[in-house]
């Protein structure tokens, strides 16, 4: 005796979620451009670092706010 339903074959499986599945191809190809693309000017406005945390590597909110308002 079959006990699976029709509705449980792996064709019917993946046509039924076929819109979510187009949905996480369509998020995946919008990640990889985004990763692609070169934002190259956008380091060139900003602002340099501070010279008292340019020794550091990373730098944390609340130091940079500490060093502003230091710094005026």
């Amino acid at each position: 005796m079959n006990t699976l339903k029709s509705n449980c074959q792996p064709a019917s499986f993946w046509a039924s979620r076929r819109e979510a599945s187009l949905n996480w191809l369509a998020l995946g190809l919008l990640l990889a451009a985004w990763n692609a693309s070169s934002n190259n000017d956008t380091a060139a406005n900003t602002r340099p670092r501070p010279e008292a945390l340019r020794g550091y590597p990373y730098v944390s909110v609340r130091a940079a706010n500490r060093i502003a308002a230091v710094d005026r």
